[in-house]
């Protein structure tokens, strides 16, 4: 089916629905971790602790050090816990990403504040405000790029449905070409002429669309256009536009027919 100009427009449709589906379960994923990272404290140096080292008799210092240094790390762990169980637990993680832990904080969050996740001890008062805003960023971003993959569906479905009506057209043209005099073709050739200016009109709507936006807002894909990131794989860079040019060569050929 997709190697029909109907079939690579319905391959596109579906590709950006996945890809709906992937981002709002991320966004959802980020504000879960968001909301989790709000219950957790972050640390603070302990005041007047010697107080409670002398209580401990012999030892008594290493021992307070290590209980210390263990409640330090708690929120670390707390944080590191919260992310593999929302944003690495989306149903397609392993599929799509199958990151480690660093590897993927340093993709969302950017590789200073994943090594200091990945490898501190404290969940220091610099470091929490970081995942928080980059927490907000993620979900701000997904937001953003909903918007943008609802428009380019709304795109595709528009060249999709104005194409089907326009093959319509043209089968009943082609039916009617049989045994036709110089009137009824040129005639018909008035009609192709109408069908020729309509997926023109697409064409022209597609491509502003194309060329009027942004690059896709999310962090690790910097720059790379949406088209690239959606078709970069399909045979097809542009399949919207590729099936209006193949209808477009349709009408083109069933008018050259109209002047014999």
């Amino acid at each position: 089916m997709t190697d029909t100009p109907h079939g690579r427009v319905a391959d596109a449709v579906g590709v950006v629905d996945r890809e709906i589906e992937y981002i709002t379960d991320e966004r959802a994923a980020f504000d879960r971790f968001r909301a989790r990272l709000s219950k957790v404290d972050p640390w603070k140096p302990a005041e007047g602790g010697g107080s409670a080292a002398a209580g401990l008799g012999e030892g008594g210092p290493a021992l307070a050090a290590a209980r210390s240094e263990s409640r330090a790390g708690a929120g670390l762990r707390t944080v590191r816990t919260a992310y593999r169980e929302t944003v690495m637990s989306v149903p397609h993680f392993e599929a799509e990403y199958d990151d480690t832990l660093p590897e993927n904080l340093g993709a969302e969050f950017g590789v200073d504040v994943a090594t200091r996740v990945a490898d501190g001890t404290r969940l220091t008062p610099p470091l929490y405000r970081a995942l928080a805003a980059a927490a907000d960023r993620a979900v701000d971003e997904r937001r953003r790029f909903r918007h943008a993959l609802d428009r380019e569906r709304d795109s595709l479905v528009a060249v999709r449905d104005g194409l089907a009506a326009c093959d319509r057209r043209l089968d009943e043209i082609v039916a009617e070409l049989d045994g036709a005099d110089t009137v009824a073709l040129a005639r018909l050739d008035e009609r192709l002429a109408d069908a020729e200016s309509t997926c023109a009109d697409l064409a022209d709507e597609r491509q502003q669309l194309v060329h009027g936006r942004p690059a896709v807002p999310l962090s690790g894909v910097d720059g790379v256009s949406l088209v690239s990131f959606l078709y970069g794989d399909r045979e097809r860079r542009c399949p919207a536009l590729a099936a209006v040019a193949d209808c477009l060569e349709r009408v083109r050929d069933l008018r050259t027919r109209c002047l014999r």
